[in-house]
């Protein structure tokens, strides 16, 4: 069956689905029922939304307690861990079926597995006509990469990186550490302190970090490459200005987050 990407908006969820067709509709699906989860905990506790410290409520579903372990890994609240824990949802539900080769990015938040080679854009310079981008390799377990930036984007940070780049063995995970490095990125001279507190976290992989043109690099990150930015492949919600995300292209070899 064909490689194809859907892309799906869910509310507030903007996602591109990539793998065989017969696995996107496991994957929506998977996506809605953990958006009601975290919906679900949100009306009955705000402090869940609103905090950006670690917590763990009581009674937590399965998306919600790997929103909070994620987070608490990370030393950041449970909804930065929200985008990667919905992207890990999807995907699983397509390695269920079968899938060996997809990804699920959840506006720049990915979770993948690959049979193959692929290469992901990491995206930092609006207006740019290139960018580099990450070289990686198969593999038959997940791989979450997620991206956070204190210059672009919705979500909140607390530092002023041009992007700030997790990976690990889970997209929740990923997703929290990029955030969580994020926040500590505060001019040039700070990128030599920025992963001291996430270098034991368990299930990370690797890390990169970029502000004024300055970059460092933690862990086994993928081999760099210079690819060619192409705005209309990034994965932007409708309601949402252009280039505050990123998102998956049309090459079923190649990612872009």
């Amino acid at each position: 069956m064909a490689f194809v990407h859907a892309k799906v908006e869910i509310a507030e969820t903007a996602a591109t689905i990539a793998a065989e067709g017969r696995f996107i509709e496991a994957a929506v699906d998977a996506i809605k029922a953990a958006r009601k989860e975290v919906e679900r905990q949100v009306r009955k506790d705000q402090f869940f939304l609103a905090t950006m410290e670690p917590y763990t409520p009581e009674g937590a579903g399965p998306v919600v307690r790997r929103m909070c372990e994620a987070a608490s890994a990370a030393g950041v609240g449970p909804m930065a861990a929200v985008a990667g824990a919905i992207a890990e949802a999807g995907l699983e539900a397509m390695v269920a079926q079968g899938c060996t080769h997809g990804w699920v990015d959840n506006g720049g938040d990915v979770a993948l597995v690959l049979d193959r080679p692929a290469t992901m854009e990491v995206f930092h310079q609006p207006g740019a006509k290139t960018a580099f981008g990450l070289r990686l390799e198969p593999s038959d377990v997940m791989l979450g990469v997620c991206a956070s930036s204190g210059r672009l984007g919705h979500s909140i940070s607390l530092g002023d990186s041009d992007v700030a780049v997790a990976l690990a063995d889970s997209a929740a995970l990923a997703d929290a550490l990029a955030t969580a490095i994020g926040n500590r990125v505060h001019g040039p001279s700070s990128l030599a302190t920025c992963f001291d507190p996430f270098k034991d976290v368990r299930g990370m992989v690797a890390g990169l970090a970029m502000v004024d043109g300055e970059v460092a690099m933690h862990g086994k990150l993928p081999e760099l490459v210079e690819v060619e930015h192409s705005p209309e492949r990034l994965t932007v919600h409708s309601r949402m200005p252009s280039g505050c995300y990123s998102g998956s292209s049309d090459d079923a070899q190649e990612v872009r987050t």
